[in-house]
């Protein structure tokens, strides 16, 4: 067993970075959309202010970029990435506890009286007499990706402490408003980084890495109606609210989140505001199949155009847009780096667990930018939710896989 980190800096670490809330906030433009992912951001920076050799770049937008040059020739440059925000569905306003030494039994909350039972979460009895960190179940725990700042921090600060491990550049990048859009990874200069690979710490339970995730995309669907009177509305009334709920009675019934699992895409329609007079309607594509998604975005503007040949053109417009990429085609022409991750995790006694990824993370945009780019594991398990709990000593192995990766880069061929 390899203990270069050290699990009470890190559980500190972590700890202290929770008492800061990032909520991303979907309604906002702005990059960060929560002014505390800039001081968040900040915050990393000035931990290393005083370290001889980094470099340290805050922009205005959070995005954040800490560099250790290498110190051997002909090593690969490696980027660890994490983002600074926290999902919006509960807040961020965070009250961590540790709980020491887990018993396998229900833990409440003490900030709602609910449990946390290994009923529910299974998954708990695999941590029996280890340390916990969970809510007092009024918030998130923000390990979504705090748990990947901290981890990333603590592999950086022992490089730099430790400058007999050869390794190539080495980079901690810190992105905004990932929950929301992957805005950030969208807006980063990949090419600015000068790198081989990266690694994005945004899987949960230890072991986890993914091998695939699906393609993603959305649809917007703009309706304009007729108002009348309602008594003398005959022949005169056209519901914008009806038009819109035709598109979603048009769907696939069994292609739908609620319908499906594994390698199944779908069509989710998810949000829907308007009136008689107008109405909008989003729809979330997902396919894990290049060909599949092309044909998810064909069936809609399908469903369209038979709707605007009863309403008109006028009344029904759709906009189509491409959110992030599956990145397994890209990463099949880059076999030694998930070769590395399976062994450094066998290294470490970690049992690999390939996951399908039923969603994105920044490397879904950064990988098709030209930087072929892994996600493995926080530690954490209940992402986005008052139940998420965080097992120090993965959190510990996640930093020392980090350490691990930039060990087997410096003997191991990548393509």
């Amino acid at each position: 067993m390899k203990n270069r980190i050290d699990i009470e800096k890190i559980t500190n670490t972590f700890l202290e970075y929770t008492l800061i809330n990032t909520t991303s906030d979907p309604s906002s433009q702005n990059l960060p959309s929560n002014d505390n992912q800039y001081k968040l951001a900040q915050y990393v920076a000035n931990q290393f202010s005083e370290l001889a050799g980094v470099t340290i770049d805050v922009k205005s937008n959070a995005i954040t970029t800490i560099t250790l040059p290498a110190n051997t020739a002909g090593v690969p440059s490696i980027v660890f990435f994490a983002h600074l925000d926290t999902a919006p569905d509960h807040t961020g306003d965070t009250h961590a506890i540790r709980i020491t030494q887990y018993d396998g039994k229900a833990i409440v909350l003490s900030g709602t009286g609910e449990k946390l039972s290994p009923e529910e979460h299974p998954e708990l009895l695999d941590y029996v007499g280890q340390d916990l960190i969970v809510t007092d179940g009024t918030s998130l725990l923000g390990a979504d990706d705090k748990a990947a700042i901290a981890a990333g921090v603590e592999a950086m600060q022992y490089l730099v402490s430790n400058p007999d491990v050869p390794h190539g550049d080495v980079r901690l990048v810190l992105l905004p408003d990932e929950e929301t859009g992957i805005r950030g990874a969208k807006v980063l200069d990949v090419a600015a980084l000068n790198a081989d690979y990266g690694i994005c710490l945004d899987c949960c339970g230890i072991g986890e890495y993914v091998t695939e995730n699906w393609y993603a995309g959305s649809a917007r669907i703009t309706v304009k109606g007729v108002t009348a009177h309602p008594m003398s509305a005959r022949g005169k009334l056209i519901n914008a609210l009806s038009i819109a709920a035709g598109v979603i009675a048009e769907l696939p019934e069994k292609e739908r989140p609620e319908y499906t699992e594994g390698r199944e895409g779908y069509y989710w329609p998810h949000k829907l505001n308007g009136d008689t007079a107008s109405a909008m309607l989003d729809i979330a594509i997902r396919d894990f199949d290049i060909v599949g998604y092309q044909q998810r975005k064909i069936t809609l503007q399908a469903i369209v155009d038979k709707l605007r040949q009863r309403w008109g053109d006028e009344r029904i417009s759709i906009t189509l847009s491409d959110i992030y990429d599956n990145v397994k085609p890209a990463l099949d022409n880059y076999p030694g780096i998930m070769k590395n991750v399976v062994q450094a995790m066998r290294n470490l006694g970690i049992t690999p667990k390939p996951l399908i990824m039923r969603g994105g993370y920044d490397g879904s945009v950064i990988t098709p930018k030209g930087l072929p780019t892994v996600n493995i594991f926080t530690g954490a398990h209940n992402f986005h939710s008052t139940r998420e709990f965080l097992p120090v000593e993965s959190l510990r192995l996640a930093s020392e896989m980090l350490l691990e990766m930039v060990e087997l880069s410096t003997r191991e061929v990548l393509v």
